[in-house]
């Protein structure tokens, strides 16, 4: 019996030895992501840098950067218009961030702002940018079939278009933005949903009036800042509004985000504008550096940090959110973007 007894515990304590505390195992399980938040989704994204698509109607090879979630299943598209004088390799921030929740993002690079200065450009010259995402939309299936890693992973009956800065004009015109005279319409049947960052508002020179977003009847997030200024002092946050006011009723959604400059929907956080200036680093192996010293230059560093955080998370949670909410029919999303409202520095108006 005391043999028997002996066994028994020591079994007993090599099984507590090696087997994890149930507390222990809690603690260690990965915490769940928050969809709408500045943290990537968990799908692994694949990355197409540089393909190609030859377009005989206008003689030259159109170049495309592709997001995509890699696995099985078909996808939302979107295809985003980079700002004036970038390209496709620009906005990796948002595209990799919406892949990683289930969209495959196409951008395309504008050969259009190589030749025509900003200054210079008119209604007619938008044609170009917009016949880049026309044929990207023509040629989806030519796209998967050169590219197998895209084989079956697009849902053509869910497409969007965003853009931002010209982009976002771009994006605006695919949506039903006229330009004068004529009118002339752009508008594409096949995109559902828009996400015009940092809008235009009128203006003449660009053929854009008080009329031209009156015939825009699909869904259109127009996302701006009050930092969003532009390339001459005509270009305001009001006037980037705007957008929003003149379009005609059902799913207009505006999103103001304070703190936000003209770069911030850029995605990257380097590039916005500062809430104060850059503290000066102190070498933690300064002889000088005191545990004071470090603590003001921690906190000093988090003031910086911490607003452009805030910004870049708003614009990528509220940014998916409306992909969800209009390409996907997802009331999760359109719960959220109800809500969004009630962030801290963020204004939401809807019509």
């Amino acid at each position: 019996m005391t043999r028997r007894l002996t066994m028994f515990l020591s079994l007993a304590l090599a099984a507590c030895a090696t087997a994890p505390h149930k507390t222990e195992q809690a603690e260690a399980a990965p915490a769940p992501v928050v969809r709408y938040s500045a943290e990537s989704g968990t799908m692994p994204v694949g990355v197409i840098p540089d393909a190609t698509l030859r377009d005989t109607q206008r003689g030259r090879d159109v170049t495309l950067t592709i997001d995509y979630p890699i696995g099985t299943g078909t996808h939302p598209l979107i295809i985003f218009s980079h700002g004036y004088a970038s390209n496709g390799h620009a906005y990796v921030g948002l595209s990799s961030h919406w892949a990683s929740y289930g969209y495959v993002v196409i951008k395309p690079t504008h050969l259009l702002d190589q030749n025509v200065k900003l200054i210079d450009l008119t209604a007619a010259d938008f044609r170009d940018r917009v016949a880049d995402i026309k044929f990207v939309l023509d040629n989806l299936d030519a796209l998967q079939k050169r590219y197998p890693e895209l084989q079956g992973k697009i849902d053509t009956a869910k497409i969007g278009v965003g853009g931002h800065s010209l982009g976002a004009l771009t994006a605006m015109l695919i949506g039903g933005v006229r330009t004068f005279p004529g009118p002339v319409s752009y508008a594409d049947s096949r995109v559902k949903a828009v996400i015009a960052m940092s809008p235009q508002g009128p203006r003449e020179s660009w053929g854009l009036t008080k009329d031209s977003w009156s015939d825009v009847h699909v869904p259109v997030m127009y996302m701006t800042g009050d930092r969003d200024k532009g390339i001459d002092d005509s270009e305001t946050p009001d006037w980037r509004r705007q957008a929003f006011e003149l379009s005609a009723t059902g799913d207009k959604w505006l999103v103001f985000i304070a703190g936000a400059g003209h770069l911030a929907f850029t995605g990257r956080l380097g590039v916005m504008p500062e809430p104060e200036p850059r503290p000066t680093m102190i070498d933690p192996n300064d002889p000088f550096a005191t545990r004071d010293t470090l603590d003001q230059q921690h906190r000093r560093t988090q003031s910086f940090i911490d607003p452009i955080r805030a910004v870049s998370g708003t614009i990528k949670s509220v940014s998916l959110a409306f992909w969800d909410a209009y390409l996907n029919a997802d009331a999760k999303g359109r719960e959220f973007l109800d809500k969004a409202g009630e962030r801290t520095g963020v204004e939401v108006k809807k019509k």
